[in-house]
């Protein structure tokens, strides 16, 4: 929530107020600015009256993965986008309810706001903020001594909705590696093409499935390795990415960096949740990964610096993006100053 406290162009003041879920993650300062905290899980009757008295007083609400309602029809509420549509998760996305702007990243995906309830009077086409801090810092993993890729699945088994489940047909909740014995020889394989693989799973992801051994050149990069540190500042640090139908595919273009799509269960997943694009193949150019052979392939030519599909990223760039400047959250900002005068 972003409470404005004077309107004055030239000395504006505001005071942010962060909306937490736990009191663990309550803190006084964020990038250099001190913030306050609100409990979303309020416990305590300071708590209590600290997270009504911010959320029915705030002018503006800012969200994005969270929702966060508007109290009355005088706030103001900037959606940042959960991310532009792979897999149409339609039920899910219909939560989002009444928002003033809703970001995205291009209007070729129109057709999918409009079937959840958005007009063109709300969409605003300047970006996802989250993506700033990678175009900022996307040249600083030169000269390293070891080659990074991070593995981003999405969820099969979601922790918290039965109805967002799928049968799992991976033993260790990730596709293509189906036994110990085979994630062991990608270990093997990682030690010798001196790369680093991190395992990041969905949020939503139930990781009571993922039972893996620890590996000397694989790493699960849950939230609590990478300690505090925002995952899009830990993208910018790798070299490759691996996804499925994950819309961190469409943010990881920004870097210009080799994508592969793990997709073996399309046809499952697809049955589930639909593509947005009913050829998948004919509008994700990259390499698909459904082997151990595969992988190994995608592992050795990022090492080796085999990037044959660099072309057809810099297009997937252009399409997906229409801004590729890093300047979605200042755009959002004149925009408000411009429109809310703030």
């Amino acid at each position: 929530f972003t409470e404005i406290k004077t309107q004055s162009p030239k000395g504006q003041k505001y005071k942010l107020v962060w909306r937490v879920r736990t009191e663990d993650d309550v803190r006084d300062e964020l990038l250099g600015q001190k913030i306050k905290c609100i409990v979303k899980n309020a416990k305590t009757t300071k708590q209590k009256i600290e997270l009504g008295y911010y959320w029915n007083f705030a002018k503006f609400i800012v969200d994005c993965n969270d929702y966060v309602y508007k109290k009355h029809p005088k706030q103001k509420r900037v959606f940042l986008g959960h991310g532009m549509p792979m897999k149409i998760v339609k039920d899910y996305d219909l939560l989002k309810g009444d928002v003033d702007m809703n970001m995205i990243t291009t209007y070729n995906f129109n057709k999918h706001f409009y079937d959840i309830g958005d007009k063109d009077e709300n969409m605003r086409n300047y970006g996802y903020c989250r993506t700033d801090v990678m175009v900022e810092n996307s040249g600083i993993r030169k000269n390293r001594d070891k080659t990074y890729i991070i593995w981003m699945p999405t969820y099969r088994q979601h922790t918290r909705a039965d109805s967002l489940r799928i049968e799992n047909n991976f033993p260790l909740g990730l596709p293509v590696i189906k036994s110990t014995e085979q994630m062991a020889e990608i270990n093997e394989f990682l030690k010798e093409n001196n790369t680093i693989l991190y395992l990041r799973p969905h949020p939503a992801q139930d990781i009571s499935v993922m039972k893996l051994d620890e590996m000397s050149n694989i790493v699960i990069a849950d939230n609590k390795y990478l300690n505090g540190t925002q995952i899009y500042d830990f993208l910018t640090g790798t070299d490759a990415l691996i996804t499925d139908y994950s819309s961190v595919y469409y943010d990881y273009l920004m870097i210009d960096r080799p994508i592969a799509l793990a997709i073996e269960d399309l046809d499952d997943f697809s049955a589930k949740w639909p593509m947005y694009f009913n050829d998948f193949k004919a509008n994700y150019k990259c390499p698909y990964i459904y082997t151990v052979d595969d992988l190994k392939k995608f592992i050795k030519d990022v090492a080796t610096d085999n990037d044959e599909y660099k072309e057809e990223r810099t297009k997937a760039k252009e399409r997906f993006n229409d801004f590729t400047d890093g300047k979605t959250c200042e755009r959002i900002y004149n925009f408000m100053v411009k429109e809310y005068k703030m």
